[in-house]
Protein backbone atom coordinates (compact mmCIF):
# COMPACT_ATOMS: atom_id res chain seq x y z
CA UNK A 1 0.00 0.00 0.00
CA UNK A 2 2.63 2.26 0.95
CA UNK A 3 4.41 1.59 -2.44
CA UNK A 4 1.45 2.35 -4.42
CA UNK A 5 0.66 5.81 -2.59
CA UNK A 6 4.29 6.68 -3.77
CA UNK A 7 4.08 5.84 -7.01
CA UNK A 8 0.81 8.13 -7.11
CA UNK A 9 2.37 10.89 -5.22
CA UNK A 10 5.44 11.02 -7.79
CA UNK A 11 3.24 10.62 -10.75
CA UNK A 12 0.98 13.81 -9.61
CA UNK A 13 4.97 15.32 -8.88
CA UNK A 14 5.77 14.46 -12.33
CA UNK A 15 2.45 15.60 -14.01
CA UNK A 16 2.76 19.09 -12.43
CA UNK A 17 6.16 19.43 -14.03
CA UNK A 18 4.62 18.67 -17.51
CA UNK A 19 3.60 22.71 -17.18
CA UNK A 20 5.38 25.01 -19.38
CA UNK A 21 4.57 28.23 -17.62
CA UNK A 22 2.55 29.73 -14.71
CA UNK A 23 2.24 33.44 -13.38
CA UNK A 24 1.05 34.56 -10.16
CA UNK A 25 -2.87 36.29 -9.59
CA UNK A 26 -3.64 39.15 -8.04
CA UNK A 27 -7.78 39.76 -6.80
CA UNK A 28 -8.86 42.78 -5.96
CA UNK A 29 -10.84 41.06 -3.08
CA UNK A 30 -12.70 38.18 -1.82
CA UNK A 31 -15.32 36.95 -4.10
CA UNK A 32 -17.17 33.44 -4.89
CA UNK A 33 -16.13 34.37 -8.55
CA UNK A 34 -13.28 35.95 -10.51
CA UNK A 35 -13.04 37.44 -13.47
CA UNK A 36 -9.43 37.61 -15.75
CA UNK A 37 -7.86 38.23 -19.00
CA UNK A 38 -5.53 36.12 -20.31
CA UNK A 39 -2.63 38.29 -21.41
CA UNK A 40 -0.69 37.58 -24.67
CA UNK A 41 2.58 37.03 -24.12
CA UNK A 42 0.37 33.60 -22.45
CA UNK A 43 -1.71 33.66 -25.41
CA UNK A 44 1.10 32.90 -27.50
CA UNK A 45 3.40 30.38 -25.37
CA UNK A 46 -0.10 27.88 -25.01
CA UNK A 47 0.34 24.55 -26.61
CA UNK A 48 -3.21 24.68 -28.06
CA UNK A 49 -4.64 27.27 -30.51
CA UNK A 50 -7.89 27.02 -28.33
CA UNK A 51 -6.33 27.53 -25.13
CA UNK A 52 -7.37 24.55 -23.89
CA UNK A 53 -4.27 24.14 -21.73
CA UNK A 54 -4.80 27.32 -19.88
CA UNK A 55 -6.20 26.71 -16.18
CA UNK A 56 -6.54 27.91 -13.11
CA UNK A 57 -5.00 26.42 -9.68
CA UNK A 58 -4.98 26.81 -6.20
CA UNK A 59 -2.57 26.96 -3.66
CA UNK A 60 -2.59 23.00 -3.31
CA UNK A 61 -1.91 22.83 -7.39
CA UNK A 62 -5.49 21.60 -7.33
CA UNK A 63 -7.21 23.44 -10.83
CA UNK A 64 -10.63 25.21 -9.97
CA UNK A 65 -13.39 24.82 -12.17
CA UNK A 66 -13.49 28.00 -15.27
CA UNK A 67 -15.78 29.19 -17.66
CA UNK A 68 -14.42 31.16 -21.08
CA UNK A 69 -16.32 34.43 -21.40
CA UNK A 70 -18.74 34.49 -24.66
CA UNK A 71 -19.71 37.96 -24.63
CA UNK A 72 -21.23 38.42 -27.74
CA UNK A 73 -23.76 35.43 -27.14
CA UNK A 74 -24.57 36.78 -23.58
CA UNK A 75 -25.16 40.00 -24.82
CA UNK A 76 -27.63 38.26 -27.52
CA UNK A 77 -25.42 36.95 -30.40
CA UNK A 78 -27.71 36.29 -33.51
CA UNK A 79 -30.47 39.09 -32.28
CA UNK A 80 -27.29 41.58 -32.58
CA UNK A 81 -28.79 44.03 -35.08
CA UNK A 82 -26.96 46.90 -37.13
CA UNK A 83 -27.94 50.49 -37.69
CA UNK A 84 -26.28 52.23 -40.08
CA UNK A 85 -27.81 56.16 -40.22
CA UNK A 86 -27.13 59.76 -41.04
CA UNK A 87 -26.72 61.72 -37.78
CA UNK A 88 -26.79 65.79 -37.73
CA UNK A 89 -24.00 67.99 -37.14
CA UNK A 90 -23.38 71.51 -35.90
CA UNK A 91 -20.43 73.38 -35.37
CA UNK A 92 -19.08 73.77 -31.72
CA UNK A 93 -18.65 77.39 -30.67
CA UNK A 94 -15.12 78.54 -30.24
CA UNK A 95 -13.03 78.27 -27.16
CA UNK A 96 -13.79 81.61 -24.79
CA UNK A 97 -10.33 81.79 -23.15
CA UNK A 98 -7.53 84.10 -24.17
CA UNK A 99 -5.41 81.01 -24.18
CA UNK A 100 -7.41 79.54 -27.13
CA UNK A 101 -8.93 82.14 -29.09
CA UNK A 102 -7.22 81.31 -31.72
CA UNK A 103 -8.76 78.06 -31.63
CA UNK A 104 -11.64 77.03 -34.15
CA UNK A 105 -14.64 75.25 -31.94
CA UNK A 106 -14.85 72.09 -34.60
CA UNK A 107 -17.62 70.05 -35.11
CA UNK A 108 -20.72 68.17 -32.57
CA UNK A 109 -22.50 65.06 -34.13
CA UNK A 110 -25.85 64.49 -32.30
CA UNK A 111 -26.04 60.87 -31.83
CA UNK A 112 -29.08 60.92 -29.52
CA UNK A 113 -31.19 59.33 -31.86
CA UNK A 114 -29.04 56.43 -32.31
CA UNK A 115 -29.97 52.75 -31.34
CA UNK A 116 -27.33 50.80 -29.57
CA UNK A 117 -23.26 50.78 -29.13
CA UNK A 118 -21.02 52.98 -31.67
CA UNK A 119 -19.36 51.12 -33.86
CA UNK A 120 -18.05 54.00 -36.38
CA UNK A 121 -17.97 56.94 -37.51
CA UNK A 122 -18.21 57.79 -41.09
CA UNK A 123 -17.46 60.93 -42.36
CA UNK A 124 -17.84 63.05 -45.94
CA UNK A 125 -16.32 66.13 -46.69
CA UNK A 126 -16.44 68.80 -49.11
CA UNK A 127 -15.77 67.75 -52.82
CA UNK A 128 -12.56 69.12 -54.44
CA UNK A 129 -10.86 68.45 -50.73
CA UNK A 130 -7.01 68.42 -50.37
CA UNK A 131 -6.04 68.61 -46.84
CA UNK A 132 -4.79 67.03 -43.39
CA UNK A 133 -7.21 67.78 -40.53
CA UNK A 134 -5.95 66.75 -37.22
CA UNK A 135 -8.25 66.79 -34.31
CA UNK A 136 -9.22 65.12 -30.48
CA UNK A 137 -12.85 62.97 -30.79
CA UNK A 138 -14.35 63.52 -27.84
CA UNK A 139 -17.18 62.45 -26.45
CA UNK A 140 -20.28 63.75 -24.13
CA UNK A 141 -23.67 62.68 -22.60
CA UNK A 142 -24.71 66.76 -21.34
CA UNK A 143 -22.37 68.92 -23.68
CA UNK A 144 -20.33 70.14 -20.38
CA UNK A 145 -18.09 67.37 -19.72
CA UNK A 146 -16.16 65.75 -22.39
CA UNK A 147 -14.47 62.40 -22.39
CA UNK A 148 -11.12 61.79 -24.95
CA UNK A 149 -11.66 58.74 -27.54
CA UNK A 150 -9.26 59.30 -29.80
CA UNK A 151 -6.25 62.29 -28.81
CA UNK A 152 -4.85 62.96 -32.26
CA UNK A 153 -7.06 61.58 -34.87
CA UNK A 154 -7.02 62.51 -38.46
CA UNK A 155 -9.44 62.80 -41.65
CA UNK A 156 -6.94 62.76 -44.71
CA UNK A 157 -8.01 63.91 -48.09
CA UNK A 158 -4.95 63.89 -50.63
CA UNK A 159 -4.13 63.37 -54.12
CA UNK A 160 -0.67 62.22 -53.79
CA UNK A 161 1.96 60.94 -57.01
CA UNK A 162 -1.61 59.99 -59.10
CA UNK A 163 -2.97 57.88 -55.72
CA UNK A 164 -5.63 58.88 -53.87
CA UNK A 165 -5.51 59.03 -50.12
CA UNK A 166 -7.95 59.19 -47.58
CA UNK A 167 -9.47 58.67 -43.93
CA UNK A 168 -12.72 59.24 -43.06
CA UNK A 169 -13.96 56.35 -41.21
CA UNK A 170 -12.86 56.14 -37.23
CA UNK A 171 -13.36 53.40 -34.79
CA UNK A 172 -15.86 53.95 -31.81
CA UNK A 173 -15.24 50.68 -30.26
CA UNK A 174 -18.79 49.93 -29.16
CA UNK A 175 -18.88 54.02 -27.46
CA UNK A 176 -22.77 54.58 -25.65
CA UNK A 177 -22.96 58.83 -26.02
CA UNK A 178 -25.40 61.46 -26.82
CA UNK A 179 -22.81 63.48 -28.51
CA UNK A 180 -19.18 62.99 -30.21
CA UNK A 181 -17.45 66.53 -30.80
CA UNK A 182 -14.40 66.78 -33.15
CA UNK A 183 -11.97 69.53 -31.42
CA UNK A 184 -9.10 70.76 -33.79
CA UNK A 185 -5.57 70.22 -33.01
CA UNK A 186 -3.59 73.40 -32.28
CA UNK A 187 -2.40 74.69 -35.94
CA UNK A 188 -5.62 72.71 -37.45
CA UNK A 189 -8.59 73.28 -39.03
CA UNK A 190 -12.14 71.96 -38.58
CA UNK A 191 -12.60 69.58 -41.64
CA UNK A 192 -15.16 70.44 -44.21
CA UNK A 193 -17.92 68.34 -43.32
CA UNK A 194 -20.49 67.89 -45.86
CA UNK A 195 -22.11 64.32 -44.02
CA UNK A 196 -21.72 62.07 -41.06
CA UNK A 197 -23.16 58.52 -40.78
CA UNK A 198 -22.62 56.20 -37.78
CA UNK A 199 -22.62 52.10 -37.37
CA UNK A 200 -24.63 50.75 -34.70
CA UNK A 201 -25.60 47.70 -33.06
CA UNK A 202 -27.96 46.61 -30.71
CA UNK A 203 -27.10 44.15 -27.83
CA UNK A 204 -23.27 44.58 -28.07
CA UNK A 205 -21.15 44.27 -25.01
CA UNK A 206 -18.09 46.89 -24.66
CA UNK A 207 -15.05 44.64 -26.04
CA UNK A 208 -12.04 44.37 -23.91
CA UNK A 209 -9.49 47.12 -24.89
CA UNK A 210 -6.22 45.80 -28.31
CA UNK A 211 -3.45 44.35 -27.25
CA UNK A 212 -0.18 44.87 -29.18
CA UNK A 213 3.11 43.01 -29.70
CA UNK A 214 5.75 44.24 -29.93
CA UNK A 215 7.48 45.07 -33.41
CA UNK A 216 8.31 42.32 -35.60
CA UNK A 217 10.87 42.44 -38.47
CA UNK A 218 10.58 40.29 -41.75
CA UNK A 219 11.94 36.84 -41.27
CA UNK A 220 12.31 36.75 -45.04
CA UNK A 221 12.75 38.93 -47.77
CA UNK A 222 13.10 38.85 -51.85
CA UNK A 223 12.91 41.82 -54.25
CA UNK A 224 9.08 40.65 -54.50
CA UNK A 225 7.91 40.63 -51.36
CA UNK A 226 8.55 40.11 -46.89
CA UNK A 227 7.72 37.29 -45.46
CA UNK A 228 6.60 37.87 -41.16
CA UNK A 229 5.76 35.15 -38.47
CA UNK A 230 3.35 36.43 -36.50
CA UNK A 231 3.14 34.96 -32.65
CA UNK A 232 1.27 31.96 -32.40
CA UNK A 233 -2.22 31.45 -30.96
CA UNK A 234 -3.45 35.67 -31.88
CA UNK A 235 -5.94 36.00 -33.64
CA UNK A 236 -4.93 38.90 -36.39
CA UNK A 237 -7.20 41.70 -35.93
CA UNK A 238 -5.33 44.85 -35.99
CA UNK A 239 -2.10 45.46 -38.24
CA UNK A 240 0.45 48.65 -37.69
CA UNK A 241 2.91 49.86 -39.89
CA UNK A 242 6.23 51.08 -38.62
CA UNK A 243 7.85 52.05 -41.92
CA UNK A 244 11.50 53.11 -41.84
CA UNK A 245 11.74 56.28 -43.83
CA UNK A 246 9.87 59.22 -44.13
CA UNK A 247 7.99 60.05 -47.83
CA UNK A 248 7.37 56.50 -48.14
CA UNK A 249 4.12 55.25 -50.37
CA UNK A 250 3.34 52.30 -51.30
CA UNK A 251 -0.19 50.48 -52.90
CA UNK A 252 0.69 46.81 -51.43
CA UNK A 253 -1.16 43.06 -51.27
CA UNK A 254 -1.71 41.13 -47.70
CA UNK A 255 -1.50 37.49 -48.09
CA UNK A 256 -1.78 34.63 -45.31
CA UNK A 257 -0.87 31.19 -44.03
CA UNK A 258 -3.45 29.92 -41.70
CA UNK A 259 -2.73 27.55 -38.61
CA UNK A 260 -2.34 24.10 -40.03
CA UNK A 261 -3.68 22.74 -36.71
CA UNK A 262 -6.54 24.13 -36.63
CA UNK A 263 -9.37 22.56 -38.34
CA UNK A 264 -10.99 25.93 -40.29
CA UNK A 265 -8.54 28.11 -39.01
CA UNK A 266 -9.69 31.23 -40.85
CA UNK A 267 -12.62 30.92 -38.62
CA UNK A 268 -12.40 31.96 -34.87
CA UNK A 269 -11.27 28.94 -32.52
CA UNK A 270 -13.87 28.51 -30.26
CA UNK A 271 -12.08 30.20 -27.54
CA UNK A 272 -11.72 33.35 -30.15
CA UNK A 273 -15.33 32.91 -30.86
CA UNK A 274 -16.67 35.65 -28.74
CA UNK A 275 -15.03 38.18 -30.41
CA UNK A 276 -15.54 37.67 -33.69
CA UNK A 277 -19.26 36.33 -33.72
CA UNK A 278 -20.65 39.90 -34.36
CA UNK A 279 -18.23 40.65 -36.89
CA UNK A 280 -19.94 37.24 -38.88
CA UNK A 281 -23.65 37.98 -37.75
CA UNK A 282 -23.26 41.67 -38.93
CA UNK A 283 -21.14 40.18 -41.80
CA UNK A 284 -18.54 42.69 -41.44
CA UNK A 285 -19.39 45.74 -40.04
CA UNK A 286 -16.05 46.54 -39.09
CA UNK A 287 -13.93 45.90 -42.47
CA UNK A 288 -16.48 45.43 -45.65
CA UNK A 289 -12.69 44.10 -47.06
CA UNK A 290 -12.63 41.31 -44.51
CA UNK A 291 -12.33 37.97 -46.19
CA UNK A 292 -13.90 34.77 -45.66
CA UNK A 293 -12.11 32.17 -47.48
CA UNK A 294 -11.84 28.33 -47.13
CA UNK A 295 -9.48 26.33 -44.55
CA UNK A 296 -6.10 26.65 -46.20
CA UNK A 297 -3.37 23.69 -46.40
CA UNK A 298 -0.13 25.21 -44.59
CA UNK A 299 1.87 25.80 -47.45
CA UNK A 300 -1.05 28.28 -49.65
CA UNK A 301 -1.10 31.94 -49.16
CA UNK A 302 -4.80 33.32 -49.66
CA UNK A 303 -4.96 36.50 -50.03
CA UNK A 304 -6.35 38.82 -47.20
CA UNK A 305 -6.83 42.41 -48.41
CA UNK A 306 -4.66 45.43 -50.45
CA UNK A 307 -4.28 48.34 -48.89
CA UNK A 308 -1.73 51.54 -48.78
CA UNK A 309 1.10 51.60 -46.48
CA UNK A 310 2.48 55.61 -46.40
CA UNK A 311 4.34 57.74 -43.99
CA UNK A 312 4.28 61.33 -45.72
CA UNK A 313 5.58 64.97 -44.56
CA UNK A 314 3.66 67.21 -46.40
CA UNK A 315 3.29 70.59 -46.16
CA UNK A 316 0.18 70.30 -44.42
CA UNK A 317 1.61 68.26 -41.90
CA UNK A 318 2.73 64.43 -41.15
CA UNK A 319 0.67 61.60 -41.99
CA UNK A 320 0.89 57.82 -41.79
CA UNK A 321 -1.31 54.53 -42.63
CA UNK A 322 -4.24 54.32 -39.91
CA UNK A 323 -4.41 50.67 -38.29
CA UNK A 324 -5.54 48.16 -40.86
CA UNK A 325 -8.87 46.53 -39.00
CA UNK A 326 -8.37 42.78 -40.14
CA UNK A 327 -9.99 39.98 -38.25
CA UNK A 328 -8.53 37.57 -40.16
CA UNK A 329 -8.64 34.79 -37.52
CA UNK A 330 -5.41 32.53 -36.41
CA UNK A 331 -2.67 33.37 -39.16
CA UNK A 332 1.13 32.40 -38.65
CA UNK A 333 2.89 33.91 -41.60
CA UNK A 334 1.61 37.68 -43.27
CA UNK A 335 3.12 38.06 -46.82
CA UNK A 336 3.27 41.66 -47.85
CA UNK A 337 3.34 42.01 -51.66
CA UNK A 338 3.97 45.71 -52.49
CA UNK A 339 2.98 46.72 -56.41
CA UNK A 340 6.66 47.04 -57.84
CA UNK A 341 8.46 45.14 -55.87
CA UNK A 342 10.06 45.85 -52.32
CA UNK A 343 12.46 48.92 -53.30
CA UNK A 344 8.83 50.93 -53.17
CA UNK A 345 8.93 50.60 -49.71
CA UNK A 346 12.61 51.74 -48.85
CA UNK A 347 16.02 50.30 -48.44
CA UNK A 348 14.54 48.77 -45.27
CA UNK A 349 11.93 46.41 -45.03
CA UNK A 350 9.29 47.96 -42.20
CA UNK A 351 8.42 46.39 -38.93
CA UNK A 352 5.01 45.57 -37.95
CA UNK A 353 2.85 45.24 -34.82
CA UNK A 354 -0.09 43.17 -34.47
CA UNK A 355 -2.91 44.25 -32.21
CA UNK A 356 -5.51 41.57 -30.49
CA UNK A 357 -8.38 41.58 -27.67
CA UNK A 358 -7.15 39.27 -24.50
CA UNK A 359 -9.51 35.98 -24.07
CA UNK A 360 -11.64 36.51 -20.76
CA UNK A 361 -12.04 33.46 -18.66
CA UNK A 362 -14.20 33.25 -14.64
CA UNK A 363 -12.80 31.05 -12.54
CA UNK A 364 -14.13 29.98 -9.24
CA UNK A 365 -12.37 31.05 -6.17
CA UNK A 366 -12.34 27.59 -4.05
CA UNK A 367 -9.70 28.43 -1.39
CA UNK A 368 -6.99 27.51 -0.45
CA UNK A 369 -5.29 31.04 -2.19
CA UNK A 370 -3.34 31.92 -3.39
CA UNK A 371 -4.18 31.86 -6.95
CA UNK A 372 -2.38 30.95 -10.20
CA UNK A 373 -2.35 30.67 -14.06
CA UNK A 374 -0.63 27.60 -15.64
CA UNK A 375 -0.78 26.91 -19.64
CA UNK A 376 1.15 24.18 -21.79
CA UNK A 377 0.20 21.17 -20.42
CA UNK A 378 -2.34 18.62 -21.44
CA UNK A 379 -5.75 19.84 -21.96
CA UNK A 380 -7.56 20.90 -19.27
CA UNK A 381 -10.19 18.94 -17.84
CA UNK A 382 -11.98 21.88 -15.68
CA UNK A 383 -13.06 23.91 -18.32
CA UNK A 384 -17.49 24.40 -17.74
CA UNK A 385 -19.89 26.53 -19.63
CA UNK A 386 -20.72 29.55 -17.68
CA UNK A 387 -24.34 27.78 -17.06
CA UNK A 388 -22.31 24.92 -15.28
CA UNK A 389 -20.12 27.12 -13.45
CA UNK A 390 -22.64 29.89 -12.72
CA UNK A 391 -25.62 27.73 -11.96
CA UNK A 392 -27.88 31.20 -10.33
CA UNK A 393 -26.72 33.52 -12.66
CA UNK A 394 -29.11 34.87 -14.90
CA UNK A 395 -29.36 35.97 -18.30
CA UNK A 396 -28.06 39.58 -18.88
CA UNK A 397 -26.22 39.62 -14.89
CA UNK A 398 -22.73 40.94 -14.81
CA UNK A 399 -20.08 38.70 -14.83
CA UNK A 400 -17.56 39.23 -13.25
CA UNK A 401 -14.35 41.11 -15.15
CA UNK A 402 -11.10 42.28 -14.43
CA UNK A 403 -11.50 40.71 -10.58
CA UNK A 404 -8.06 39.48 -11.03
CA UNK A 405 -4.95 40.44 -12.71
CA UNK A 406 -2.19 38.39 -14.36
CA UNK A 407 1.38 38.87 -12.65
CA UNK A 408 4.04 38.37 -15.09
CA UNK A 409 7.45 36.95 -14.05
CA UNK A 410 10.47 38.73 -15.89
CA UNK A 411 11.55 35.43 -17.50
CA UNK A 412 7.56 34.95 -18.77
CA UNK A 413 7.67 38.76 -20.38
CA UNK A 414 10.86 38.74 -22.56
CA UNK A 415 10.42 34.94 -24.08
CA UNK A 416 6.89 36.74 -25.76
CA UNK A 417 8.85 39.30 -27.01
CA UNK A 418 11.04 37.24 -28.58
CA UNK A 419 8.87 34.79 -30.32
CA UNK A 420 7.55 38.69 -31.85
CA UNK A 421 10.84 40.61 -32.34
CA UNK A 422 12.93 37.55 -33.20
CA UNK A 423 10.32 35.59 -35.63
CA UNK A 424 12.97 33.05 -36.63
CA UNK A 425 12.87 31.81 -33.21
CA UNK A 426 8.94 31.19 -32.98
CA UNK A 427 9.16 27.71 -33.15
CA UNK A 428 11.47 27.43 -30.08
CA UNK A 429 8.98 29.73 -28.62
CA UNK A 430 6.31 26.82 -28.73
CA UNK A 431 8.32 25.46 -25.73
CA UNK A 432 9.67 27.89 -23.74
CA UNK A 433 12.64 27.12 -21.75
CA UNK A 434 12.50 26.55 -17.76
CA UNK A 435 13.98 29.33 -16.11
CA UNK A 436 16.98 27.89 -13.85
CA UNK A 437 15.44 27.52 -10.59
CA UNK A 438 12.42 25.28 -12.24
CA UNK A 439 15.20 23.42 -13.95
CA UNK A 440 16.94 22.55 -10.64
CA UNK A 441 13.36 21.64 -8.99
CA UNK A 442 13.18 19.29 -12.44
CA UNK A 443 16.58 17.58 -12.07
CA UNK A 444 15.54 17.37 -7.82
CA UNK A 445 12.18 15.61 -9.35
CA UNK A 446 14.09 13.29 -11.50
CA UNK A 447 16.64 12.06 -8.61
CA UNK A 448 13.77 11.37 -6.30
CA UNK A 449 12.16 9.25 -9.20
CA UNK A 450 15.17 6.97 -9.85
CA UNK A 451 16.20 7.42 -5.79
CA UNK A 452 12.55 5.79 -5.13
CA UNK A 453 12.54 3.51 -8.11
CA UNK A 454 16.28 1.78 -6.50
CA UNK A 455 14.67 1.50 -2.89
CA UNK A 456 11.22 -0.23 -4.68
CA UNK A 457 13.42 -2.74 -6.82
CA UNK A 458 15.56 -3.31 -3.55
CA UNK A 459 12.62 -3.86 -1.40
CA UNK A 460 10.67 -6.29 -4.08
CA UNK A 461 14.90 -8.30 -4.36
CA UNK A 462 14.95 -8.96 -0.48
CA UNK A 463 12.68 -11.44 0.67
CA UNK A 464 14.28 -13.89 -2.69
CA UNK A 465 17.60 -12.78 -1.01
CA UNK A 466 16.47 -13.88 2.34
CA UNK A 467 15.28 -17.31 0.91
Amino acid sequence: MWRKRSLAGLLAICGASAIAGEAALVLQGPAVYHGLRVPLAVMAQTRFADLGDIQVLNARGEPVPHAWVDEFSEAGGPTAQEHRQAVPFFKAPAAASAVDASQQGGWIIDTRAVKGALLTLQLSVAPGTQGIYGFALEHSNDLQRWSTLQRAAQLLSLQHQGLRLEHTSFELDGLRARYLRLRPLPGSTPPPLSAARVVSVSHHHAAPPLQWSEPIAPSECNAQHCDYTLPRHLPLERLQWQLAAANTLAPLELLVQYDSSVAGASQPARRYRHRDHLKDTLKGVRSKTSPQPAAEAAAVWSPLQRTTAYWLRLPQGEVRSPELALDAGLVTRLRVRPVGGMVQLGATPPTIRVGARPAALVFLGREPAPFRLAWGGELSTSALTLAQLMPTRQPGDTLPTDTATVVLAAATTPAAAASTAAPKAAAAASAPSPTPSRKFWLWGVLLAALALMGFMAWSLLRPSTKS
